[in-house]
Order: structure tokens, then C-alpha cells, then sequence
């Protein structure tokens, strides 16, 4: 019997028989440079155009946060933006630069400069009300139903504590100095931040959605394998225990150079890793993936988003195949990782749809 994309997303995310291999291209960028009346009809109606198995990453959040007196002001002068954020330890502010090419804004200074600062987003975060949102978003399981699955994003920061220091609130290069020179305020810092977090895990596993994500953006470009099983690792088990004890699924973000996480990976409880990048753009494929993980952790990507981009129908669909036979063991979703490269013929999403209904 055919399955419903719902029904054949799970059950690839489970590792489960399914009825034909799953197909949903992750569009992060391109369809933001479709026309805007496409844009307008929405990324679900676009996936069933193209025949995919709609898994709409992030597409739902089953919470929302409030400050109790904190503040975050936002300024714009052209192509330069200032966020601040003004606590009652102190005031910190983030610098952004326009680049009109990409039509996005890219960080130039991080919030957190001094010791000192620390304090100062320690307040903010214990500022925080996390409170539920589960009324929308049952509202939005129940009305996309089978036509396709959302993974309900998680974190404060849609992303652990430590990989939000990491990649926004420090920066690499200070939150490295930091944890050397003072492990003791990072650490009661992570501890806040962690138990905000915790709280929007807890809130969304008590939902109607099935399956979740983070934006970990996992790499060995800016952190190493032991600071990973050492500071985020066992906040992301934490996330996996208390979903699977309410039976939903977590499924984690990482497009990055992650070939030497995928162990410590693998031992958190993850039931997929999404977006599994192969060189140039990252550094693993997905037979290398497919032999270092356990088999019942699933797959989601295999295809380089510039390759992608730059082959040719035959080579695309060669390389589909591939990916599907080679994970023949395991769950797997066949997508692009990382992003979708505004350009990319939509042929291309047309014969990979048709490839996993009719030619395998």
C-alpha cells in the first residue's frame, strides 16, 4: 500500500521498510530567490509540485519567550545593523554588515567582548519566560496531516547552549580563551542557558509533532571533537531523553566538516543526522557516514549542493542512486545538504522525484 509522505518520512527516520525510497530537498536559499508569487503559495505547495515528501525543517515551534525586564533594541543605517541588548548586569551589542549579492546580514562583533560580559548574558538569560505554544502548532500538525512531516524546532537559540556561544553570543576564537580562563563562569552560564533550553524541549514533547530539529550547524571548523562531547554532547542526550520518552524523534542539523563528530554523534541518541555534506562543501560522504554511524541512526542529504548546482540530469540521477543503495541498510532521506544554491534547474528536483517513484 502506498504510504502517506508523512508515514514515509517517519519510517525513514525510524529505519523502518518503507514503500519507496524518500526524497525532500532542503531549499535553505533557493527559494528565497524564487518569484515572489511562488514564495507567496508557500515551500509545502512547491515540495508537492515537484512530487517530494515535504520535511519541513524548523517549520514549527511548539513554544515562545518573553523577557520580564530585559530589552533588545534593533537599529538599521543602510547596509549596517546594531542589536542591543540591555540587561540589568550591563549592555551588550552585536554589529551586522549587508551583503545586497547574498541578501543576507553577516555578524561582525560579537556580543560578548570582556569577562565582564558574561555576567551580562547570564542576566539575560535568566530574564527569560519560556512559556507553551502548543496550541498553534498542534494546529499545524493536524492541518498538514499526511501531506508532509515539520520538524518542530528546539533551543533558545534553535541550536544547544554552547554552539549558540560558539557561533553568535562570543565568537571561537574568545569562547576557547574563556573556557581556559574562566571555566567557572562559562560553566554557570551554560547552566542557565541550558535549563531555558530544556524547558522548550520539555514544552514540545508534551505536543501533537512527531519529530525535531536544531540548527547545530555542527563542524570541526570551529570546534573539536573532545569540546563537542564535552560541552554539547550531553545537552543534546538530554534532548533525546526526554522526546523519546514521549516517543517523538530528534533529528540533528549538522552541514559542516563533521567526519570526526559522527562518533560522538552516534552516541547521543539521535535517531537522524540531516544534512550530511560531502566534499567540497563538507567532508564526509555518505558511505563514510554509513560506516562509522550504528545502523539505526538514519541519514538525511548525500548530495553537495554545488554538485547539485553544477551536473548534468544523467550525473544527478547516477548519483541518487548511489546514495539510496548505499544506505539500503539504514533509514535514509535522500536530499541536498547544506543549502540550495539559488540556479539549480528545478528539472533537476522534477527527475529525482521521478527517479525514486519509477526507476528503482
Amino acid at each position: 500500500m502506498e504510504m502517506t509522505p508523512k508515514q514515509r518520512l517517519l519510517s525513514s527516520i525510524k529505519g523502518e521498510q518503507v514503500d519507496r525510497p524518500a526524497f525532500s530537498p532542503f531549499l535553505a536559499y533557493y527559494f528565497q530567490s524564487l518569484p515572489l508569487e511562488i514564495q507567496q503559495a508557500g515551500e509545502l505547495a512547491y515540495l508537492q509540485q515537484m512530487g517530494a515528501d515535504p520535511l519541513l525543517r524548523g517549520a514549527v515551534c511548539a513554544y515562545k519567550y518573553r523577557h520580564k525586564v530585559c530589552s533588545v533594541n534593533e537599529v538599521i543605517l543602510d547596509d549596517k545593523k546594531i542589536v542591543t541588548w540591555i540587561t540589568p548586569k550591563g549592555t551588550l551589542y552585536a554589529e551586522y554588515i549587508f551583503a545586497k549579492k547574498s541578501n543576507t546580514w553577516y555578524l561582525t562583533r560579537h556580543p560578548v567582548q570582556r569577562v565582564e560580559d558574561i555576567a551580562c548574558l547570564k542576566a539575560y538569560y535568566e530574564d527569560i519566560i519560556v512559556v507553551e505554544n502548543i496550541e498553534e502548532s498542534n494546529a499545524q500538525v493536524e492541518q498538514l496531516g499526511g501531506n508532509g512531516l515539520q520538524l518542530a524546532i528546539l533551543g533558545i537559540e534553535q541550536k544547544s547552549s554552547f554552539q549558540s556561544l560558539l557561533e553568535f553570543w562570543i565568537g571561537t576564537i574568545n569562547l576557547i580563551y574563556f573556557c581556559e580562563d574562566e571555566p567557572e563562569l562559562i560553566a554557570d552560564l551554560l547552566s542557565v542557558m541550558q535549563e531555558k533550553s530544556r524547558k522548550t524541549v520539555e514544552i514540545t514533547a508534551n505536543s501533537k509533532v512527531s519529530a525535531c530539529i536544531s540548527w547545530e550547524d555542527s563542524s570541526t571548523g570551529n570546534i573539536s571533537p573532545s569540546m563537542y562531547q564535552e560541552f554539547i554532547a550531553p545537552e543534546l542526550s538530554n534532548w533525546c531523553d526526554i522526546l523519546h520518552n514521549e516517543n517523538k524523534l530528534y533529528v540533528q542539523h549538522a552541514c559542516g566538516l563533521i567526519k570526526d563528530l559522527l562518533i560522538p554523534m552516534g552516541k547521543q541518541g539521535v535517531d537522524a543526522i540531516e544534512s550530511i555534506t560531502p566534499p567540497n562543501t563538507g567532508n564526509v560522504t555518505i558511505a563514510e557516514a554509513n560506516r562509522i554511524l550504528p545502523t539505526n541512526i538514519s541519514l538525511i542529504g548525500g548530495i553537495d549542493p554545488v554538485f547539485l548546482l553544477n551536473s548534468s540530469k544523467s550525473q544527478l540521477e547516477k548519483e541518487a542512486v548511489d546514495l539510496i543503495k548505499t544506505c539500503s541498510n539504514r533509514g535514509f532521506v535522500l536530499a541536498n545538504s547544506d543549502s540550495c544554491p539559488p540556479g539549480v534547474d528545478y528539472d533537476k528536483f522534477l527527475a529525482l522525484s521521478q527517479l525514486v517513484r519509477t526507476k528503482l
